[in-house]
């Protein structure tokens, strides 16, 4: 009776965790944000821990001709995703607090050792019986080595949890507070219930408790102060201020933070021409065009609303944040090029370098009084062509 009892739970668990992918984000996965696609892998992987956690309960003491075979596929694929969505949590959380793309990379590199020792061990658990036992009668029971396990997932989680804490010691909790509660308590939660389930053994309840907090995130940061531009994939202005802070906050003296504020030339005329639906695929080619010039950097985009777009970047020197305004334009020109469309794509662009004294307006200001600049003089010079 207990065992579906606990399936029918983590079925409901699959339903809901399904449902909040559904309506997470309705761009394509390779148009989202580094976090949003982590925040759905880590949704995505907690489903499937759900799904072999139900084959487990189901299948023990059956005695079916295809049970023990299911059992161990089951098993085996439950302790392999354990340390796994764990080291999707610590990830997703160095990005949140860190949010630098090549610096995750970096780190993942040594991120990824326990999860993967784990994995090896998890799989040679199928003959050795380290991590888990099947018996005779298809009952599950614990390995030897289950500790290692637990100890790889858990290890991900207290460094996750530590660097939560660094960040609101240095910057103090009232900066990002419905980021700071998520990012501290989903891991001490997942600790605590991992704690309670290896003392009281034959209990469920780990990723239960993770896919409640996964909900209270998506409800409180996902879908609502971290959330994206709807159509272009993009991050908001929202998302926009709370980076400008956290980026002037860290800025060193020897990088130069800038700002490309981008326009399109002639982009009413393509809605009144071409109707709106027109007018919206115009902003996501741009939108592709700046995800493919900044794809090696960690340079931030967001829509700002209309045909608004804004780079956040840092660089050595102006010419690399020249020839990075470069690079979108030859993208733009190939694109013009190729005739995908009956319209054509004209941004305008100027960038502002944050300076000492300025404050998040006066920087956008800056960088926008730019791009005006900018598309007066490719106005004149469009005019002059004509005459």
């Amino acid at each position: 009776m207990t065992h579906f009892l606990y399936a029918e739970i983590n079925i409901i668990g699959i339903l809901l965790l399904l449902l909040l992918l559904n309506n997470v984000s309705k761009s394509s996965f390779k148009d989202m944000p580094l976090d949003q696609k982590l925040f759905n892998s880590i949704m995505f992987v907690n489903v499937l821990i759900f799904v072999f956690d139900t084959g487990m309960w189901l299948m023990d003491g059956d005695t079916g001709p295809m049970s023990r075979t299911i059992n161990y596929i089951s098993t085996s694929l439950y302790y392999l995703l354990n340390p796994l969505i764990c080291l999707q949590w610590l990830m997703y959380t160095d990005f949140k607090v860190y949010e630098s793309r090549s610096g995750l990379f970096k780190r993942t590199a040594l991120y990824v050792i326990p999860a993967a020792v784990s994995a090896v061990m998890s799989l040679m658990s199928l003959s050795t019986n380290w991590f888990f036992v099947i018996d005779e009668g298809n009952h599950y029971m614990r390995g030897r080595l289950f500790p290692v396990m637990a100890f790889a997932a858990v290890f991900y989680l207290v460094i996750s949890f530590g660097i939560s804490l660094k960040e609101i010691y240095k910057n103090g909790w009232e900066e990002n507070k419905s980021v700071n509660i998520h990012l501290v308590i989903l891991p001490f939660i997942i600790i605590v219930s991992t704690v309670m389930q290896i003392m009281f053994f034959g209990i469920s309840i780990i990723w239960v408790c993770a896919m409640l907090a996964l909900t209270s995130l998506y409800i409180n940061i996902q879908n609502g102060e971290i959330s994206t531009d709807y159509l272009t994939g993009l991050y908001n202005r929202r998302r926009l201020d709370h980076h400008l802070r956290r980026r002037i906050n860290a800025r060193t003296e020897s990088r130069l933070l800038f700002a490309i504020m981008l326009d399109l030339d002639e982009f009413k005329s393509i809605n009144d021409k071409y109707g709106h639906a027109a007018g919206d695929d115009a902003l996501i080619e741009t939108a592709g065009l700046l995800r493919k010039a900044c794809k090696s950097s960690d340079d931030f985009i967001a829509r700002l609303g209309g045909d608004e777009f804004i780079i956040v970047g840092e660089r050595t020197k102006p010419e690399e944040i020249q020839q990075l305004m470069e690079k979108i334009y030859a993208h733009a020109y190939e694109y013009n090029q190729s005739n995908r469309s009956y319209y054509a794509l004209m941004p305008s662009m100027g960038y502002a370098i944050f300076n000492k004294g300025d404050t998040v307006d006066s920087f956008l200001a800056a960088s926008d009084k730019e791009m005006y600049r900018s598309k007066q003089e490719r106005k004149l010079a469009r005019n002059k062509e004509i005459n």
